[in-house]
């Protein structure tokens, strides 16, 4: 599962990722609100984690945002307020959780187990562009046109759910090293064009009319074969 941090206090960002990435987690970290709103939108995430107290955007109006959206992501927020009205003003804005810092590390994973056990309800959302299904928890790409599905890896799988989340635009290889390998990792972008060339074979064994198409020097994005 992934979970978004969004956290400007880089020293106790960078502890909450290694515990979560303990656990088995993939994490991104964004210490800005902006920034962090940006990466939200995007619907790779399975929970996202925000701080209150945030430059530029707060955590409050990053998650009203959201919910406006209909962008119901399970969110717990973070804060060294512990007063009710602000427990009151997060759940208002569409928190399902609300923890003070300091907080001990089990009590942040047992809650974030609890939201995502609330959220899980055996139904899943599936990412869809023309004939081409991704069925993120079963962890397959499926052709909706000849019934026929294929697995993914999961470098694969990352990469899959950030192009069909935003079909209409070009990915640049820094965006697509982020989404699958994470903020400072040190992969090569030959990696990506690696695994985009495992994903455009799964494709054609689908026999799908969608392709990725390279927009050269720039990235590349997701094409419908008319």
């Amino acid at each position: 599962m992934r979970i978004l941090l969004i956290e400007d206090d880089c020293a106790l960002a960078e502890a909450v990722a290694e515990l979560l990435k303990n656990e088995g987690f993939i994490v991104d970290c964004v210490h800005e609100g902006k920034l962090g709103y940006d990466f939200a939108v995007s619907g790779i995430y399975d929970l996202f984690l925000i701080d209150v107290m945030l430059p530029g955007l707060n955590g409050f109006e990053i998650l009203r945002k959201l919910r406006q959206q209909n962008i119901h992501t399970p969110a717990i927020m973070l804060t060294a307020k512990a007063e009710l009205d602000d427990k009151l003003a997060g759940f208002e804005s569409g928190a399902d959780d609300y923890i003070t810092k300091p907080f001990m590390t089990k009590e942040l994973i047992a809650r974030i187990w609890a939201v995502l056990k609330r959220q899980n309800t055996g139904e899943h959302k599936f990412l869809t562009f023309h004939d081409l299904e991704l069925r993120s928890a079963e962890g397959t790409l499926h052709n909706t046109q000849t019934n026929k599905s294929i697995t993914l890896g999961p470098k694969e799988l990352y990469l899959m759910e950030s192009f069909l989340a935003h079909p209409s635009l070009i990915l640049s290889k820094e965006i697509l090293t982020e989404r699958a390998w994470g903020y400072n990792s040190d992969s090569e972008y030959n990696n990506i064009e690696v695994y985009v060339s495992f994903l455009r074979k799964k494709i054609v064994a689908l026999q799908s009319q969608v392709q990725i198409k390279s927009i050269r020097g720039i990235g590349y994005k997701l094409e419908y074969k008319d």
